[in-house]
Parts: structure tokens; sequence; C-alpha cells
């Protein structure tokens, strides 16, 4: 105790002299400043030091000549030494013994330690190149004698570059072994995983979703690139929903109830219109989000992860562990099952502004989705449940530095003489897609842009509902020159924004009338 006592007192001494702290726990260090492996034997020789990573030096014994020693020898080994640290004996022992067991570990079966960080730093650049590309996903294809490296931008992949199998397959398990949130999971390409990995990528956190998959030959990794709290949500009208649906959804948020359900296809953009509504939520109202995972940060929001591996971390329960939160407004990021669609039903009609999403291939056709998820068709006709239907779709744009008019496209050469009539007296502004553009990576397309049907349930609306009557429902809709979604791509083709292939791979195919 004698002898604690008066090393406590000389390590206060010398940090008063030094200005700095004296270190009593690793929660005084960065939990990535582990023992140097370069000085890790000498250190362990003098017991009484250790030199960190980041080339700062720790010592129980500050004032003696040790210190200069360390420098010396860090200098004989081409190390600048870092700043000199007065810390307590006890924490420069645990310090020393963990760096002792993790370079046992790295000598069973693992590349030396300089290696392991090549290709941390290689994995970085990739993701950093895709960043400074706007692409959303890396796609990583390992076959026997080569590895493609694939980018997705406006939903379309585009070749980045072509490595050897062996760097992906180091490049891959550095990502699944060393940078993932639970990286005790040994990379194995024969079977299928599933990880999340947080990346420092210029001072900025960037989370991706990793998943693999066994291929013959080889193995595809994809990581999926989520967004950060530096994101900016774009806004309703960016994303590319006219003045009168911004008009509607902003008259929706001040409803103080009801549910208002969001539909359409994986990767057609809902999370991101889910996010930019949760944006224009009034301050003064709580509003919690349920996802899975939670890849667009909104900092006004409280936003709650789901695992559905954990029955009770699911989206329905934990739906009703935030009814009890006393929220406002709630979104339920997807309604898959039953349970789910439940719990939507029951905070609409207990005086909760519910938003959700849904599959399903029109706005119409979310009743026939819900009625599947086990809600009667007379509790959907309640005034007291829903109160708007959107199903959107995301067209790719037109890169205008490479279009070029539809005559003059060979693909498009078999659809002429079908598509003259729809396109009527706007012919000679539709345009297709061109190729060979370095602007556009060759894709044709410079970005997309959100085409959205929306229905507001009104009195009519919820007759055809309890009736259970949708296809009579759809004609009274175009009988009142509501715009679908099909009738909204068609004027984006005629003012020659959209590929008219690009959009009837969106709506089917435009035909004649009449």
């Amino acid at each position: 105790m004698k002898q604690t006592s008066q090393e406590q007192q000389a390590l206060e001494q010398y940090a008063a002299i030094a200005q700095r702290k004296v270190l009593t726990s690793q929660a005084d260090l960065s939990p990535k400043d582990q023992a140097m492996q370069e000085m890790l034997s000498w250190c362990r020789e003098h017991k009484n030091i250790v030199v960190l990573q980041s080339c700062t030096i720790l010592t129980s014994d500050p004032t003696s000549r040790i210190v200069q020693n360390c420098k010396i020898v860090m200098h004989n080994k081409g190390l600048v030494p870092g700043l000199v640290f007065p810390a307590t004996s006890a924490l420069v022992k645990i310090l020393q013994e963990n760096g002792e067991e993790r370079r046992q570990q790295s000598e069973v079966g693992q590349d030396n330690v300089a290696e392991v960080s090549t290709q941390q730093q290689r994995l970085r650049l990739l993701v950093k190149a895709a960043l400074d590309l706007e692409a959303t996903d890396i796609h990583l294809e390992v076959r026997t004698d080569l590895a493609k490296i694939r980018f997705r931008k406006h939903g379309e992949l585009f070749l980045h570059a072509e490595w050897l199998p062996k760097l992906a397959r180091e490049v891959s398990s550095v990502a699944f072994n060393k940078e993932t949130d639970h990286n005790i999971t040994h990379f194995n390409p024969l079977v299928p995983q599933n990880a999340s990995m947080p990346l420092m990528i210029d001072d900025k956190e960037v989370r991706l979703r990793l998943a693999s998959l066994p291929a013959h030959g080889g193995f595809d990794v994809v990581m999926r690139i989520l967004t950060t709290a530096e994101y900016d949500v774009p806004t309703l009208e960016q994303l590319g929903y006219s003045a009168e649906q911004v008009a509607t959804l902003k008259r929706v948020l001040h409803m103080p109830y009801g549910a208002v359900v969001l539909a359409g296809p994986t990767g057609s953009g809902k999370t991101t219109t889910l996010a930019a509504c949760m944006r224009l939520v009034e301050d003064f109202r709580k509003l919690y989000s349920i996802e899975d995972p939670v890849e667009k940060i909104v900092n006004s929001v409280t936003q709650v992860p789901v695992n559905t591996e954990h029955y009770d971390r699911s989206f329905a329960n934990m739906a009703r562990t935030v009814l009890r939160m006393d929220p406002d407004v709630l979104v339920l990021g997807e309604m898959r099952d039953e349970d789910t669609a439940a719990v939507m039903v029951r905070a609409a009609i207990t005086g909760h502004l519910v938003f959700s999403t849904v599959h399903a291939n029109s706005a119409p056709g979310i009743i026939t989705r819900l009625t599947d998820l086990g809600i009667s068709p007379h509790l959907l006709a309640s005034p007291d449940l829903l109160v708007c239907l959107i199903c959107q779709r995301l067209a790719p744009l037109l890169c205008t530095s490479c279009l070029v008019p539809l005559e003059d496209s060979p693909r498009h050469q078999a659809h002429l003489e079908r598509w003259r009539q729809p396109f009527g007296d706007q012919w000679n502004a539709v345009k297709a897609r061109g190729n060979d553009c370095p602007k556009c990576h060759g894709l044709g397309i410079s970005s997309r842009t959100v085409v959205a049907e929306m229905i507001w349930i009104d009195e009519a609306g919820r007759q055809f509902i309890h009736a259970n009557n949708i296809t009579a429902w759809t004609q009274h809709l175009k009988e009142t020159k509501w715009p679908s979604y099909r009738d909204q791509l068609l004027i984006l083709v005629k003012k020659g924004l959209v590929d008219p292939l690009d959009a009837e791979a969106l709506a089917g195919e435009f035909v004649a009338h009449g």
C-alpha cells in the first residue's frame, strides 16, 4: 500500500510539471490504441514501460533513464517517439499482457500485422471510391481466376475494377473478421453470412451492411452503404414528389391519428421517403421510428433498431413497447406479418399517427395486401384508420450528355411502330439512353426520380374498401382523372426525361388507345 501511495504521489508530481494527466485505466485510452508489437518484447523486459501503436509512451517511472533508452530503441527501429504519459504500474502491466496475448493469437494461422493493415487500408480505399462515385452498393464477385468489383449507382451495376481472387478473398476476410461489429465471426466463403460494419472515411463514420453468398467457383460479397449522421435527407420535392403531392403529405402530417401506408418494390426509395416525412413532423410531437436496420439517421427522431432473429426484438414487440413511451407519431419500417399489421391498426385507432410500408404494385393494391395480412375490409373502411395510400417507383433519368433521339437508338427500333400513337405529338421529344459516356459510367442515366401515385381516403373510397371491390375503385379513380404512376411515367417519357424502355420496365407496355 505504501509503495502504491509513493508511486501515485511521484506520478502526480510529474504530471503537474509536465501538465499531463496520470493514466490509471484503459478507459483513459482510445479503445484501438493497444501495445505496439514491435516494442513489446523490449518493454516486457523493463516491466514499467509500454509503447502504444500511436507511439505514445506510458510509464510508471517517468523520471528514470528508461524513458530515454526507450526513445533510442524506437529511433533505431525507425519509429518516431510520441508523448510520454505517467501511468500506474497496474495499467502498464495490463497493456503488456494484452499485447502479448494478441501476439500469440496472431502467430496462429494469420499473416503478419503489416499485411492485415494493408488489406484494411485497401478496404477503406474501396469504400471511399464508392462514396466518391455516390454508389449505394459494392459487389465483390470472386471466382477461381478473377474477381470483379462492381458498384451499384442509380439502381444499376457497372464495373469498377478487376482484382486477383487472392486479394478479394483477403479484403473480404478482413471486412468480416476485423471490421464488423461482431468480429469474432470467422469469414467462411462456403456459407452465407451477414454482418454490419462501421468505418471511418475522411473523419466521418460510414456504416455498411455486409452479406456473403457461396457461388460456383467462388463467392459474392455485397456491401450496402448505409447513411451517417452527416447525411442530408432530401426533401420530398427533391425526391420527385409534385407540389400537389407534397401539400397532401403535409396535410397528412397535421392529422392527429390514422395510418399512412407506403408501397413499392424493394429498392424503390420507401425508406428515404419516410425519412423525408419524418423531417417534417413538428418538434412538439414525439416521433419514434422502428427500423430494420436504421439506415438514414434523422436526429430529431428516436430510431429503434429491431432484430428479427430475436422474438422480443421483432417489429411487433418493439412497436408494442414504443406505444408505452407516449408517442404522437410512429413509423413502422415494414409490415411483414399479421402481428405487425395488428399493431399498426391498434396504434392508429388509439390516437396515434402511423406510417408504415408494405409490398404492393399500386396504391389501390395496398388494400389487398392489408387484407392478406388479416385486417378486415370493414376495419380498413373505418374513418379512424386509413388516411392516405402511396405507391412509388424510382424512374431513371436520362444522362443529358449522351441521350439520343429515339429513332437513332438500335435497341429501340423494334418498338417504334407501337409507340407512335401513345407518344403522339411529342414523338420527336422522346429520347433514349446513349452509350460509352464517361460522365455516367456508360449507364446512360444521371439520377433517379420518384414517380408516385397517392390516394387520400375519402368517403367514396371507404365504400369501395368496405365492399372489397378494388377493381371498381381503380376504375372510379381513373374516371376522376387520378394520375397513376403509369400516367406520370408517360409524361416523363414525352418530355424526353425517361427512356421509354425504362418506363415500361416499371409500368408495363404503353399501348394505343381506342
